[in-house]
């Protein structure tokens, strides 16, 4: 609902949910803070109805009978360096542990959910999908459906319009 980054997705914590209150309106508008990753910009990114549900799902989850989220660390795989303890949105208690979710776990609970579906491609295989490829499908949906080229380079933190349209 994004067309964040993997690597991203991980990142987001509570913190990255924030609001906007509309001048001319006094409207809030729920936002989704995306901290720098791949070209070391940060984006805010509008949140729909349907997602502000599910991170408020999330965060109900998380907080449980406490009402804190558990603080986690994480290690950042592209940095090779551990992050310090942060309210991460994607984690989840391993016994009495929480813990990050990681790229490879995001991966395999993908390639669990589809597997349990029994969808399968043209040729009868088992349907496989990598996390990208829902960027990718996010991003090709937004500009068949109206969205201008240069707005969906900016909302998906491409440097190039070439990469976009790519």
């Amino acid at each position: 609902m994004t067309g964040i980054r993997n690597e991203e997705l991980l990142e987001l914590t509570h913190h990255s949910i924030t609001e906007y209150r509309l001048p001319s309106t006094g409207e809030v508008v729920p936002l989704l803070q995306v901290a720098p990753s791949k070209t070391d910009s940060e984006r805010l990114l509008l949140v729909s109805p349907e997602l502000a549900d599910v991170l408020s799902t999330i965060v109900c989850r998380l907080r449980g009978r406490s009402r804190a989220i558990p603080l986690v660390a994480s290690y950042d795989v592209h940095e090779r360096v551990w992050n310090p303890p942060m309210p991460l949105l994607f984690q989840r208690a391993i016994g009495t542990e929480h813990r990050a979710f990681t790229p490879t776990a995001l991966r395999k609970l993908l390639i669990n959910a589809l597997a349990a579906t029994g969808l399968t491609d043209a040729g009868g295989e088992p349907l496989v999908f990598s996390p990208h490829d829902f960027r990718r499908i996010f991003v090709t949906d937004a500009i068949m459906n109206g969205l201008p080229p240069h707005i969906a380079q900016v909302l998906c933190g491409h440097k190039s319009l070439d990469t976009t349209m790519g």
